[in-house]
């Protein structure tokens, strides 16, 4: 799906331009005309508004919270972000022992996008959301895609999130996860060590 399909079905579009419109409310005098122009924005120009409106939240929050708060915010984000998606293709994660999930796995044969030793899962994006190879580079978040610079790296913490809840939710018990790579910060792919917690 291009990132601007994406973005539109995840009301991107219509975030931009309720901003848009909260931002430059007309005057009662104000012509019909000029009201269109004011609605008038494409969703190209709105998502262009909302990279750069995320970089500079992220920024802010880099000077104004602590690392730990920061941390704590974009991962309570993720986890959200992980319950919207599965809410919205209708799917709802059965549980099953770690040692159950382990026998799949294994029987599907040597993954590079999940390495297992003991309790703890390696994984890394290997794949597109069609379920189709990804380049080197790619990350699953569409902000990320496009690569906005000055992005900052607290953002990737959502996937942390992301990923501990659908792995929380598969096993029916907390996970920890680590970041050990991303994109975002300079690496070929985003990877996660993962971890059974006690």
């Amino acid at each position: 799906m291009e990132r601007r399909k994406f973005l539109g079905s995840m009301g991107i579009c219509s975030l931009g331009a309720g901003l848009c419109s909260l931002l430059s409310l007309p005057s009662a005098d104000q012509t019909q005309e000029t009201n269109t122009q004011l609605l008038g924005h494409s969703c190209q120009e709105r998502i262009e508004f909302a990279e750069a409106w995320l970089k500079n939240f992220m920024r802010v929050l880099d000077e104004k919270v602590d690392e730990q708060t920061r941390s704590r915010i974009m991962e309570a984000n993720g986890i959200a972000c992980a319950l919207n998606y599965l809410k919205s293709i209708g799917r709802e994660i059965k549980p099953v022992p770690f040692e159950e999930w382990v026998a799949r796995v294994m029987k599907q044969g040597r993954s590079e996008a999940i390495q297992i030793e003991g309790n703890v899962i390696y994984y890394k994006y290997l794949k597109n959301y069609q379920g189709l190879d990804a380049p080197e580079g790619f990350c699953l978040c569409p902000f990320v895609e496009s690569k906005p610079e000055g992005l900052s790296s607290t953002y990737c913490h959502c996937s942390v999130g992301y990923i501990k809840e659908l792995f929380g939710q598969t096993f029916g018990r907390p996970v920890k996860v680590e970041l050990l790579e991303s994109v975002l910060r300079g690496g070929k792919r985003c990877e996660f060590k993962i971890e059974l917690a006690e």
